[in-house]
């Protein structure tokens, strides 16, 4: 307990948290450039050169060194390199050209490394510039304000938590759906930044008073999933909730097809025996009413979150019927991702009825408190 109120101490007080930026990419090279501000470019602890607005400078994987040009000559092969914002306001852009992918902009400053053969590429930002960024890039331009608000609470808490769990200097961020998709600053809706001041210092924590696992997902389908169905450990936050809310939204059901031959061919190969012609017939339909673990025939069963991963479902929740023809399996599923926690849909949908935000998160969180960090300290 020492130990979490030091962490969060040092938590609440701290300026800026550390995102690596195409984090599933393979990056050779990389264009950086001012958009607003300025910047100062440090090579190896030595200060470069100081870069006005539209200042343009080119990283490229050498070896194991990072060769950096200007718009003019070549600076030198360098090993370490940041990029430092000379305000607040410093906006810059950067753009892979190897491979070749879509520019991003991102508030505060940046690292670059060489790693493995590629470039690492670390964004140091203030922790409301950096969730304005996320809850932008999970909820969209069009959310309504309640739920931009539930969603900057659930993703300081799970910030939060990650960096108590992990630890001050060891905790590491990603910029994809493994933690919290952060793909730019915030710069397509203002109330968004008014949303995370709003709920500034505030997050969630259980019974014990000790930060969530704030999980959440695109659509419940109707039905939230208990913790212990996908993740196989119980938590009592994470319980399995009835939703309604998520029902007639954009991500509720969705539709698959997969051949006869290939169905009974994967559940032969994992286990299900499928030695008679009525075991085959039995195994062409399946009708669960409500969410559950595992696929089951007889006393045979493939866990759910399997069968969504190794066909590409959207959800671990669906039936199957034969098609016409009867060589073609229709699948219909429910929801989009794992199920646990907080459905973005839903949430939205509660907002739109004039939910408040801690109306949401105390319905798809159970029996949890949302309280200012700087409590959870002085406690």
């Amino acid at each position: 307990m020492v130990f979490l109120i030091l962490t969060i101490a040092f938590v609440a007080n701290a300026e800026e948290v550390r995102v690596t930026i195409f984090s599933q990419s393979q990056i050779k090279t990389l264009v950086f450039e001012t958009e607003e501000g300025k910047y100062s470019l440090v090579a190896d602890n030595r200060l470069l050169m100081r870069l006005k607005k539209n200042a343009i400078i080119y990283f490229t994987i050498v070896g194991k060194g990072i060769s950096v040009w200007d718009q003019d000559e070549h600076l030198g092969i360098f090993n370490e390199l940041y990029l430092t914002a000379s305000s607040r306001r410093s906006v810059f852009k950067v753009e892979p050209a190897v491979p070749a992918l879509k520019a991003r902009s991102y508030d505060g400053d940046l690292k670059v490394t060489a790693v493995g053969g590629n470039l690492k590429i670390e964004n140091y930002v203030d922790v409301n510039d950096y969730l304005s960024g996320v809850v932008e890039s999970e909820a969209g331009p069009r959310a309504p304000y309640e739920y931009y608000k539930t969603q900057a609470i659930i993703s300081r808490t799970y910030l939060y938590e990650k960096i108590w769990r992990e630890g001050v200097d060891k905790y590491t961020l990603m910029d994809n759906v493994n933690h919290q998709v952060y793909l730019s600053r915030n710069h397509k809706n203002n109330i968004i930044r008014q949303a995370v001041n709003h709920t500034t210092d505030l997050i969630i924590v259980d019974s014990t008073n000790m930060p969530i696992i704030a999980v959440f997902h695109s659509n419940s389908g109707g039905q939230t999933a208990n913790s212990e169905d996908v993740w196989l450990s119980p938590t009592p936050y994470l319980k399995s909730v009835i939703d309604s809310f998520s029902l007639k939204q954009h991500n509720s059901v969705w539709r698959d097809t997969v051949s006869v031959d290939r169905w009974i061919k994967y559940l032969t190969t994992n286990g299900i025996k499928i030695n008679t012609p009525k075991a085959k017939i039995d195994n062409l339909t399946y009708t669960p009413t409500s969410r559950e673990r595992c696929y089951r025939y007889m006393t045979d069963t493939i866990p759910l979150k399997k069968i969504r991963t190794d066909f590409g479902f959207k959800s671990a929740w669906f039936s199957i019927k034969p098609k016409a023809g009867g060589r073609v399996l229709e699948f219909t599923g429910y929801g989009y991702g794992h199920g646990v926690g907080l459905s973005q849909e839903g949430a939205m949908e509660m907002a739109r009825r004039n939910y408040s935000f801690i109306d949401i998160i105390n319905f798809y969180y159970q029996g949890v408190q949302i309280v200012n960090i700087h409590n959870i300290e002085k406690r």
